[in-house]
């Protein structure tokens, strides 16, 4: 068994800690590896499961079992590619960016309050304790986003005595689609005031001793953002003799913006005081309602034929550089490495606004994540002509610095086998086990309210199938 046969089957086969867990929201990368595959036409495709097991060990000082709010998730992974040894180009899809988080095993079925009547992205803005009286409230429930990736990648090599050099390049369009719920909590009072005399004597005695009217509502964004063009660019070395390649790539950001969409609000219970610590449902006065006797159905009046307007901060997916490496060590046997730097520094605060005709309110998102650092080293081995294996250990530098503190240091071991059966097909298979470290943020360090994780795993699994012509 030759070094050459074992070549990218064990290197592509693992699940590193580099290629679905860099830190932040990071997915896929797409497949460009197959622009070295020998085939004159070549077909892969694959899909990777992952599951990142992280909850809140405590929200506020309070510690309790609140279940994981990190989900499972998928990366499809597809690329086509036509070439020989010298040239060649390949077409390809991902899912780059994406995340999704349901907070409602927290305590209340949400995260803690923040001040949602601002647009404002700054936390002297969004905590409760520094805006009493604000007229607007909200605790975030759900988040969702993902990014589709579509792009092509040519490669052009130059053969020598030295070994053969290869120039990358390519260019993709990323789109942006963002999905959130919160739970709302609007003050009437100014719409009291407003409605007429009823209204007004009703709010004016509400004002007299500092109560407000509260409307509970479920709001439901929804924003799709158009696709963004981006480029790469990358610079290879190969001596196939020993299965030694040095590449290194560069992906640029993209920015997203111009992000708007629709929501929609629901009441979900009747109006209500807070007096002395204690929810009390009020009628409302019949001016306000159009008559209609019951609280709960008279506040969705106050919402109903209204159009709902969501929009989103702009959004970067962001820069970042992979370097991998490979060469032979002994007979039929492969020593493998990753490096990949990411822009993660661009995330700071993303705010969610809803625009309507009876005001505005917001939620807030602080992410203030510092660059991420992931590495992997790994050994292949070929057992026969038709079967290799990969292990490898990798590590990631978490991101978050207080503010967010889902993405800790994280630490990988990976494993897969590919087989190849003849020389027009082979099947990858692999998995993985990852150890997330504890941690903790704090309004401190930029946050609107404390929390703490504790050491949590993650599990993945992927499988591929490739076709060579």
């Amino acid at each position: 068994m030759t070094i050459h046969k074992l070549w990218l089957a064990a290197l592509a086969v693992s699940v590193s800690s580099t290629s679905v867990l860099a830190g932040g929201f990071q997915r896929g990368t797409p497949d460009t590896d197959i622009l070295y595959e020998s085939g004159t036409v070549n077909m892969r495709t694959g899909l990777t499961y992952v599951n990142p097991k992280r909850s809140f060990e405590s929200i506020n000082g309070v510690s309790g079992d609140f279940g994981e709010y990190s989900q499972t998730y998928d990366i499809p992974s597809l690329a086509f590619s036509v070439g020989n040894d010298m040239a060649a180009c390949a077409v390809h899809y991902t899912e780059s960016f994406a995340a999704e988080a349901d907070y409602r095993g927290s305590p209340g079925g949400a995260l803690p309050f923040q001040n949602s009547a601002t647009q404002s992205g700054e936390l002297s803005d969004r905590l409760v304790s520094s805006n009493p009286g604000t007229s607007a409230l909200s605790r975030t429930r759900t988040i969702g986003f993902d990014s589709n990736e579509f792009g092509a990648t040519c490669r052009v090599s130059y053969a020598s005595d030295y070994g053969r050099f290869s120039f990358l390049g390519g260019l993709f369009v990323e789109d942006f689609n963002f999905q959130a719920s919160s739970l709302g909590f609007r003050s009437l009072n100014g719409q009291l005031a407003a409605s007429g005399p009823q209204g007004a004597a009703l709010a004016g005695q509400l004002n007299r001793f500092g109560l407000q009217a509260t409307l509970p509502t479920l709001v439901e964004s929804d924003i799709e953002g158009g696709y963004e063009a981006g480029w790469r660019i990358g610079a290879a070395y190969e001596i196939p003799e020993i299965a030694l390649r040095a590449q290194v790539m560069y992906r640029s950001e993209v920015e997203h913006d111009n992000l708007t969409g629709t929501a929609n609000v629901t009441v979900t219970d009747s109006a209500y005081v807070t007096l002395n610590g204690e929810l009390t449902t009020i009628p409302l006065p019949a001016v306000v309602t159009g008559g209609v006797a019951q609280a709960g159905n008279a506040a969705a009046n106050l919402i109903r034929n209204t159009n709902f307007t969501s929009t989103l901060t702009d959004v970067t997916s962001p820069q970042y550089l992979d370097v991998k490496f490979q060469t032979g060590i002994a007979e039929g046997t492969l020593l493998l490495a990753s490096f990949r730097w990411t822009d993660w520094s661009t995330n700071n605060v993303v705010v969610n606004s809803l625009i309507s005709p009876v005001g505005n309110t917001s939620t807030y998102q602080p992410y203030n994540w510092r660059d991420g650092y992931t590495a992997s080293i790994g050994v292949g081995r070929a057992f026969t002509d038709a079967i290799s294996g990969v292990v490898a250990l990798g590590y990631d530098r978490g991101v978050s610095t207080g503010a967010e503190t889902t993405y800790t240091d994280l630490y990988t071991l990976s494993g897969g086998v590919s087989v190849k059966p003849n020389d027009w097909a082979e099947f990858r298979l692999g998995g993985l086990v990852g150890y997330w470290t504890d941690g903790s943020q704090s309004i401190s360090e930029g946050s609107y309210f404390n929390a703490t994780v504790g050491d949590d795993m993650v599990y993945a699994g992927t499988a591929s199938l490739k076709f060579s012509f």
